[in-house]
């Protein structure tokens, strides 16, 4: 069914299609996402902050900024880490946890489905966000991995009460993608509820194509996809 393929092709290369895509995404999709980071969008970006596949110091930002730039050093480590290059399961586990840790992926899978996610039971709820985790963290390791040896660009940032808008590119030798993200504090942290790759936002992508398998198949069939995909 044109539907299942559909729904395929979001599960398996939703940001890594992006990523070999390039650039040439960034067009109306870009203006639409715009709506949405309007309370937030910086009046007048900084100059982007250079950072190598490895730490850097001296990152001014705010707390929310630097709390990013933070994982996304510490993901550059682990995936240029030579020790770990040829022990897949170390690294996998290695990523995870640094992303864990500033992403939070219990509200985004329960924005994903916030249309039906009372309507779960608690069991449903937590075998859902332990699938659609799986599916994130595996689509943003892909996103790092594709630009080993390149840079990431701190452009801008716009932070507002509990919530900050930070906009990234990720630069290579024949390519730049546009990795924004935003960020609610929680306490002393500042954690990734939402993330835009080329300006599509990846909780609401989801949620259109989560939505329509739902209402066409069933609950239970969006798990089991899940399922597939994330094996």
């Amino acid at each position: 069914m044109k539907t299942n393929r559909k729904l395929n092709g979001i599960l398996a290369v939703a940001l890594l299609a992006l990523v070999l895509m390039g650039p040439s995404m960034a067009t109306s999709k870009d203006a639409a996402a715009s709506k949405d980071d309007a309370a937030t969008r910086p009046t007048a970006p900084p100059e982007p902050l250079k950072v190598a596949a490895v730490s850097t110091t001296g990152f001014g930002f705010s707390d929310a900024a630097r709390g990013l730039k933070l994982t996304v050093d510490q993901v550059l480590e682990i995936v240029t880490d030579e020790n770990l290059k040829n022990d897949e399961q170390s690294r996998t586990l290695a990523l995870r946890k640094v992303i864990g840790q500033r992403f939070d992926f219990s509200k985004m899978a329960m924005h994903t489905l916030v249309n039906v996610w009372d309507r779960r039971s608690r069991k449903e709820q937590q075998q859902f966000t332990r699938l659609f985790r799986r599916l994130l963290e595996k689509s943003y390791m892909n996103i790092i991995e594709s630009f080993q040896g390149g840079k990431v660009h701190f452009l801008s940032e716009r932070v507002k009460g509990d919530y900050a808008f930070i906009k990234t590119n990720f630069v290579s030798a024949d390519r730049t993608l546009a990795v924004h993200y935003k960020l609610k504090r929680e306490g002393q942290n500042w954690r990734v509820y939402d993330f835009l790759v080329q300006g599509v936002s990846m909780v609401r992508n989801y949620r259109f194509q989560f939505t329509k398998v739902i209402r066409q198949e069933s609950f239970q069939g969006l798990l089991q996809r899940l399922k597939e995909q994330t094996a």
